[in-house]
């Protein structure tokens, strides 16, 4: 007995299915891999301003007159700022602080990376 054409071999029809079901994987998979790279690239910002929240604020909180930094600037591709006032609750001893928050930003987008909070004592 003799096979048929249709038992020889693959139709156009399924040779065309399985290349739609493997360009429909390859999607899926570029676009997973697309997501990982962008998130770690996220992290990394995040992690660089905080590296530099940090700094800021131990440079703002070394005691002395005024802020040996200024209350503004950039780094790069990132932007802070610092912000003190006096601190609401009094302190039993009379010891008077003060309320120093450093925020930094992405300076092209504006969006904030990085946020801390410290107390620094008044002069």
């Amino acid at each position: 007995m003799q096979p048929g054409l249709a038992e020889r071999g693959f139709l156009l029809v399924e040779a065309l299915v399985a290349l739609a079901i493997a360009a429909l994987m390859a999607a899926v998979v570029y676009d997973t891999v697309w997501q990982m790279g962008r998130t770690a690239t996220v992290a990394a910002d995040q992690r660089q301003a905080l590296l530099l929240a940090r700094s800021v604020l131990a440079a703002a909180s070394v005691p002395g007159p005024g802020s040996p930094i200024p209350a503004r600037g950039t780094d790069g591709r990132l932007a802070w700022a610092i912000t003190s006032e006096a601190y609401t609750e009094a302190a039993a001893d009379g010891f008077a602080l003060r309320t120093v928050r450093v925020e930094v930003s992405d300076a092209a987008t504006g969006r904030t990376l990085a946020r801390l909070t410290s107390l620094k004592a008044q002069q």
